[in-house]
């Protein structure tokens, strides 16, 4: 029997890419600075969310575009990434 999930896709903050995640990668949500520890974005009810150094967002594609942030264990512990497949 085939175990089914919906689909999601994860990006981890590296210091760097906090422009890139918030806005680019996920339209959701806007960017608002970026220390290169902690990077803070702004959700589309206008608060302000953040993601340490090395977190994981996830967003699901069935909920509202929001990410979900993961610290690295807690990513580990809860997900198992599988190959994008290619159509």
């Amino acid at each position: 029997m085939p175990a089914v999930t919906n689909r999601q896709t994860s990006i981890q903050y590296d210091g760097t890419n906090g422009a890139y995640i918030a806005g680019t990668w996920c339209t959701a949500i806007t960017f608002a600075s970026d220390t290169g520890t902690v990077l803070t974005y702004q959700d589309r009810d206008g608060y302000d969310r953040t993601a340490s150094l090395n977190d994981w967002l996830i967003i699901s594609q069935v909920t509202d575009g929001y990410p979900n942030v993961q610290s690295p264990a807690g990513y580990v512990e809860r997900f198992v990434e599988i190959p994008p497949v290619v159509a």
